[in-house]
């Protein structure tokens, strides 16, 4: 019985021997790696969106009265002045109007007369003198509702009603572009808006009068520069973006409504840690990224967060200028792995 209980001593005292010497065995062993220090340099970022070229006014012009449409004065396409007459409808109301108002006045002149010399009651005044007014503006809106002049400067793109045809407030059914009832459209296209969708996580970024580089698909060879006009104040509760406006000249008239641009807005200069992109390593099965850090030759897993990335190099938050950081190595590495720095 003695013999077994030293027997069995023996046996422990020599495996405690063993792992004793393995556990200094493998403290002993340095994992090599190569290593660069992260490093802090400005940059200049920007955000890039999806646009559509809308014109800068566009309006469908109409009158308040139904009627025929008489006279075309410009072709589509053509470009017109501000206040240049464009329409002219049947004016038979108008004329109409016209003969009562001349009858109004020359009544009220006479009585305006007989006023003066003190033969006519001011209340028989008043009246003609209110029917004579009421004339007046009555003819000044038939005059208004005979024609169709331009409200702003631009182009002649559509006649929702032809000569000859009757005006009952037709509207306009091209999708995209307004939908109010009139006889022509009118667009200013020397100058254009530019609209975009901004995701709300993007919205503090951007502001009015921020620059903005516009590039057209039918045009990939020419840059346009624009800036920021408006930015909704409401963002859409299905897609949680805003659209902001950006104003371009369009002097050429090379840009149509509807064309389809790539916008490129420029942020303020900034300034970021950045370290190479092969020294970030990626968590298998998460979007979780680490670096690891080396101090007195230990290895520490710290996290990071991309915000920029600029050639090979990657802005990250999680750690300061000047950090001894692996490169190559880190897939061997533990948090508080011995490490051996092997850089050429």
């Amino acid at each position: 019985m003695k013999r077994n209980i030293i027997f069995l001593a023996i046996i422990v005292f020599t495996i405690s021997c063993k792992e004793q010497k393995s556990k200094i065995k493998q403290a002993e062993i340095k994992i090599p790696v190569t290593v660069t220090k992260s490093f802090e340099k400005e940059f200049s970022s920007s955000l890039d969106f999806a646009g559509t070229a809308f014109a800068n006014k566009e309006a469908n012009l109409g009158t308040a009265i139904p009627g025929r449409i008489e006279k075309v004065h410009f072709a589509e396409g053509e470009r017109v002045n501000k206040g240049e007459l464009l329409v002219e409808l049947s004016s038979e109301l108008y004329a109409q109007a016209l003969i009562e108002r001349n009858t109004l006045q020359k009544d009220f002149e006479r009585v305006s007369r007989l006023r003066e010399k003190g033969s006519l009651s001011e209340q028989d005044f008043d009246h003609v003198k209110a029917r004579y007014e009421a004339s007046v503006a009555k003819t000044e809106m038939m005059k208004k509702n005979s024609e169709i002049r331009a409200p702003f400067s631009g182009t002649v793109v559509d006649y929702i009603v032809n000569e000859g045809e009757n005006y009952l407030f037709a509207p306009s059914l091209k999708p995209g572009y307004s939908m109010t009832s009139g006889i022509v459209k009118l667009m200013q296209l020397n100058i254009l808006n530019v609209e975009i969708d901004v995701n709300e996580k993007d919205l503090s970024k951007i502001h009015k009068g921020q620059k903005a580089g516009l590039i057209f698909d039918a045009y990939p060879e020419k840059v346009y520069e624009g800036s920021i006009v408006k930015i909704d104040p409401i963002l859409s509760t299905i897609s949680r973006t805003a659209k902001a406006s950006i104003q371009i000249k369009n002097s050429d008239y090379l840009i149509k409504p509807g064309m389809y641009a790539k916008v490129s807005i420029e942020l303020p200069i900034q300034k970021a840690v950045f370290i190479p992109a092969e020294a970030i390593y990626r968590q298998p099965g998460t979007g979780n990224d680490f670096v690891f850090c080396i101090t007195d030759s230990i290895a520490k897993k710290i996290p990071v967060k991309r915000i920029y990335t600029i050639d090979n190099n990657i802005a990250v938050q999680g750690i300061e200028s000047g950090v001894t950081i692996t490169v190559a190595g880190k897939t061997k590495l533990n948090d508080g792995t011995q490490v051996i720095v092997k850089n050429k």
